[in-house]
C-alpha cells in the first residue's frame, strides 16, 4: 500500500517521492450522520444518530516554485493514478484522529490575486478495508445477539453512572406488613381499639 508523509511547513511525500508544493495547512473533518424527523402536529424535530460519516482531510498546498503550472500539473497526474488505490497516511495530526488510510477524492486549485503561485487543496477521504469493516460488522452483530439472548433486563446497565448514583438495594416491605409478619396485630388496629 502507497504510503502518504507529510509534515506542516514541508513537502509531502508519496512512496518516498517528494511532490511539488509546500504543506501550509491540514485540516481533518468528521461528523455525526444525523437524521431529522418531523413530529406531526408539534414544532421541532426529532434528530436521531444514525452512524458516523468518513473522516475528511484538506491538504493546503502552496505552489510556488520557477514554474506553479507545472507543479499542478505533476500533482494531477500523480494522484489521478492513486484514485482507486487506499494511500497510507502519515502525520500526527491525522494520527490523533485515527485516520490511517485514505483515498483520493479530489484536487482543487486556486489562484488568489496579488500572490504569486497557485494554492492546491488536496482532498482526502476516510478508507479502511473490507476486511476490517466485516470483523467490526461481525462483533456488532454477536453483540447485538448476546443482548437480545439475555432478554429485557430491569434497571440501569451495569457500570453506568446511574447505576453508581442508585446501587440496587433489596426491596423493603411496608412496615404494616413487616409488624404482622412479627405479630404485631396492635399495629394493625385488630386488637383493642379496632371496631
Amino acid at each position: 500500500m502507497p504510503y502518504l508523509r507529510f509534515a506542516t511547513g514541508d513537502r509531502l511525500r508519496l512512496d518516498g517521492e517528494e511532490m511539488p508544493g509546500v504543506v501550509v495547512a491540514v485540516e481533518v473533518e468528521g461528523e455525526n450522520s444525523v437524521e431529522s424527523l418531523p413530529r406531526e402536529g408539534k414544532a421541532g424535530d426529532v434528530h436521531v444518530l444514525r452512524g458516523y460519516r468518513d473522516f475528511r482531510v484538506r491538504l493546503t498546498l502552496r505552489l510556488a516554485g520557477p514554474d506553479p503550472l507545472a507543479e499542478a500539473r505533476k500533482l494531477q497526474a500523480k494522484f489521478a493514478k492513486s484514485k482507486t488505490e487506499p494511500l497510507r497516511v502519515v502525520h500526527p495530526h491525522l494520527a490523533a484522529r485515527g485516520v490511517e488510510k485514505a483515498l483520493f477524492a479530489r484536487l482543487v486549485t486556486r489562484e488568489e490575486g496579488g500572490e504569486e503561485g497557485l494554492y492546491a487543496v488536496l482532498e482526502l477521504t476516510q478508507t479502511e478495508p473490507r476486511e476490517a469493516l466485516k470483523e467490526a460488522n461481525a462483533a456488532e452483530e454477536a453483540r447485538v445477539q448476546g443482548a437480545v439472548a439475555q432478554g429485557p433486563v430491569a434497571g440501569p446497565p451495569k457500570d453506568s453512572a446511574q447505576a453508581k448514583r442508585n446501587p440496587p438495594q433489596e426491596p423493603k416491605p411496608p412496615r404494616y406488613v413487616e409488624a404482622f409478619v412479627q405479630g404485631q396485630q396492635a399495629a394493625l388496629g385488630l386488637v383493642g381499639g379496632g371496631r
